[in-house]
């Protein structure tokens, strides 16, 4: 096999670009959604879930594009001005042991053990090497895809009979892959990217399922957190509990009174009514739904003959403009002893 190039500084520079932006960056946009919804959700920068997404989508983007943009583009460069004659005309005929290379000056072999990376990315296959830059083949002087892909198994067999390691294989798609669909269930996907991701390092030494593995189990993780997010943060949620926390005040005022017909006076506390085999629910669901928090009774104090019984609301903190008072409309009040809300 000969493959016969002529490499242009414009060659090179499309090469840094295509090098240094497209690189790994599908892997890099699923890591940044990830990162995006898990941050967003336990850094919350606006109220708004989406507009904190985007914010913190764009603080991320430097730091997961920008950052290893600049660094590869460096790295190219710096090969770059290693490389003896990098431009102009070049002849590779791979052999057993390594690569001749023949220029407009002279004729070098490059041996296996001294190369670092031979792939393709875009149009161009590269040959990086340990000590004297890289070499660039544009895919225009194959005769073929079928030949530029075994000049590269030629390359990368090679190398690993050198170093005593495995030989690179091109990726290619695998029915087993489709496993991987499993990691897009919440829940599901998360022990399922973590099945994955043991597999490919333990069994198949695969990174596409490491990568699957990791992604399913970031993915769980990111539609949870904003589920966490959205629970604690959301007006239609917060204001669902409040229609239960009035049901279940005005429930609790029945069982106050019952406990006085029972015992002659009201209870000092919700807990004498919190007895085993009891239904009776003395927890505020506005309290006790915030995240790390003790559940939290209703706020109740026995004044008396009367007695105070209230919801803290949505805002959490008791004595507030949204308290949530006792409302029975179809019974006598007048002969119950809770204390209305104050006007």
């Amino acid at each position: 096999m000969e493959i016969i190039t002529e490499i242009t500084e414009l060659d090179h520079n499309e090469f840094y670009r295509i090098y240094s932006l497209k690189r790994g960056w599908v892997l890099r946009l699923l890591l940044l959604l990830a990162l995006d919804l898990l941050l967003s959700a336990f850094i919350p920068l606006s109220s708004f879930y989406l507009v904190t997404v985007i914010f913190m989508g764009i603080i991320l983007l430097p730091f997961l594009f920008g950052i290893p943009y600049l660094v590869a583009k460096k790295r190219i460069r710096r090969l770059y001005e290693q490389t003896p004659f990098p431009n102009g005309k070049k002849t590779f005929k791979p052999f057993a042991t390594g690569i001749e290379i023949t220029d407009e000056t002279a004729t070098n072999f490059l041996r296996y053990e001294d190369i670092r990376q031979v792939e393709r990315t875009g149009d161009y296959v590269y040959i990086i090497t340990r000590f004297n830059g890289y070499y660039l083949l544009p895919a225009w002087c194959f005769s073929s895809e079928d030949q530029a892909a075994h000049f590269m198994r030629l390359a990368n067999s090679g190398m690993a009979q050198a170093t005593g390691t495995r030989a690179k294989t091109p990726l290619t798609f695998k029915p087993i892959y489709l496993l991987g669909l499993l990691c897009l269930i919440p829940a599901l996907g998360f022990f399922a990217g973590l099945v994955l991701l043991i597999l490919g390092i333990v069994h198949f030494k695969d990174k596409v399922f490491i990568i699957m593995g990791a992604i399913g189990m970031l993915i769980t993780i990111g539609v949870y957190a904003f589920l966490f997010h959205f629970m604690m943060t959301s007006d239609v949620v917060r204001t669902g509990f409040s229609e239960i926390a009035q049901t279940e005040v005005n429930e609790l005022v029945k069982n106050v009174e019952f406990y006085k017909l029972q015992n002659g006076t009201y209870p000092d506390s919700l807990q004498q009514l919190d007895t085993k085999g009891s239904f009776t629910n003395i927890y505020d669901p506005l309290s006790s739904a915030k995240i790390g928090d003790n559940a939290t009774p209703f706020r109740y104090s026995k004044k008396g003959n009367k007695y105070l019984l209230f919801s803290v609301g949505r805002d959490g903190k008791p004595n507030t403009a949204d308290d949530i008072y006792p409302t029975l409309t179809n019974a006598d009040t007048s002969k119950l002893g809770f204390i209305r809300k104050p006007e």
